[in-house]
């Protein structure tokens, strides 16, 4: 592409004013300043190539040469990516600029082999990656900010306390995690609800460390940990009273959303509850290609519509949905922070290409929960529950049982 051309593409994603002033530089040290005061960020596209990838592959070709080092961001990263969203690059874009590079083959994406596989990819990358960045409960989902200035600790302790309220735990009741990670709601509602709890994940990761953590904590044969996925679970006949899975279901994939509900109907008791926390979407659409790629493979963010119409086609009943958006941007946040703190730790571990790529993983989140399409939602559903019995207020939420 020519560098002319670029420019004329440049000046039409940006405009005279865009809401953050930026430059963008390019590979003959020429630069184009776009809106008013000191830039925010510095665009560097540092070759011919880089450019055309980032614009005939927003997604996929973008990240790739970011990650490599082709495409250089100076300043604010979460700035850039907000402007794609709220200056929409994609419709300003025609079809011949954006050409597509290459398409995801789906075949067999969601086998109970390549799900296993998958999982493995992201979540085996490491424990002591993980301990860098997470909390110290090691919990890598959306937490729960009673107040903006909570610590990470504070607001995933919330988050799980939060969530086992809804479900409304007594003494002596059977509950299962599906996609435990490693284990802090399950130690939680043994050691503080006196559930008799069952989690399974099929990192081998995870798995060992839960089970490490079951066992410091005294909690062996109240609380028990299995490399195992859901559907093997459910073909067992074994019944749960209630049934929690919280970032798990962003790994089910499209097609396996009834196949999920429909199990979840198997492992329930008669009048038992299930509470899910997913990521989700308004409407279906298919996954950013870059993540599919790089950090999530086989991963699929499913929609509202397609969640509570499994669920209603599995005959559960829907009880209730909450929205936790802003707390998915404020968990960012941290985590994106505590990353930064750690980089000569990653480094080391990981290397500087890693860095890059996770960098803008995580940032890229935090953007799409502020600016993006991007919600994460707590659903309740019930096995032949009796509505009568439900409370009319949500009060209860926040009050134990």
């Amino acid at each position: 592409m020519e560098l002319h051309q670029a420019k004329e593409i440049i000046t039409k994603l940006f405009g005279q004013d865009p809401a953050y002033p930026c430059k963008v530089k390019f590979w003959d040290e020429s630069e184009l300043t776009f809106g008013q005061g000191s830039p925010e960020f510095i665009l560097y596209f540092t070759t011919p190539s880089s450019f055309s990838a980032a614009i005939t592959d927003p997604s996929l070709g973008f990240g790739e040469s970011y990650t490599s080092g082709d495409i250089k961001v100076e300043g604010d990263l979460e700035k850039l990516i907000a402007l794609s969203y709220i200056h929409d690059f994609a419709s300003k874009l025609s079809a011949r600029d954006k050409a597509r590079l290459c398409w995801w083959n789906f075949k067999d994406r969601y086998s109970l082999k390549q799900t296993r596989k998958d999982i493995q990819a992201h979540y085996d990358r490491g424990n002591e990656f993980y301990k860098l960045w997470l909390d110290k409960g090691m919990n890598y989902s959306c937490a729960y900010f009673k107040n903006p200035d909570d610590s990470l600790e504070q607001a995933q302790a919330n988050k799980i306390a939060h969530s086992l309220n809804k479900l409304r735990i007594t003494p002596g009741q059977k509950l299962l995690d599906i996609g435990c990670g490693w284990g802090s709601v399950i130690i939680h509602a043994a050691k503080h609800l006196g559930a008799k709890a069952v989690g399974i994940t099929l990192s081998k990761e995870q798995f060992e460390l839960a089970r490490k953590r079951v066992k410091d904590e005294g909690l062996e044969g109240k609380v028990e940990v299995r490399l195992q996925d859901y559907r093997e679970l459910a073909e067992t006949g074994e019944k749960f009273d209630r049934v929690i899975s919280i970032g798990m279901f962003e790994h089910v994939g499209k097609k396996n959303i009834p196949l999920f509900f429909e199990k979840a109907w198997d492992l329930l008791e008669d009048s038992g509850i299930m509470l899910l926390h997913t990521i989700c979407r308004m409407k279906p659409t298919e996954t950013d290609p870059w993540l599919t790629t790089y950090i999530f493979p086989g991963g699929y963010i499913p929609a509202i519509g397609e969640i509570t119409s499994a669920g209603f086609d599995s005959k559960l009943l829907f009880l209730d949905a909450e929205d936790l958006r802003p707390h998915y941007y404020l968990t960012l946040g941290h985590w994106l922070s505590r990353f930064e703190q750690n980089l000569e730790k990653i480094r080391k571990m990981m290397g500087d290409q890693f860095i890059r790529m996770w960098r803008l993983y995580l940032t890229g989140c935090r953007a799409s929960f502020r600016y993006g399409p991007m919600h994460v939602i707590q659903y309740l559903f019930a096995k032949g529950h009796d509505i009568r019995k439900w409370p009319l207020t949500r009060e209860w939420f926040y009050s134990n049982p």
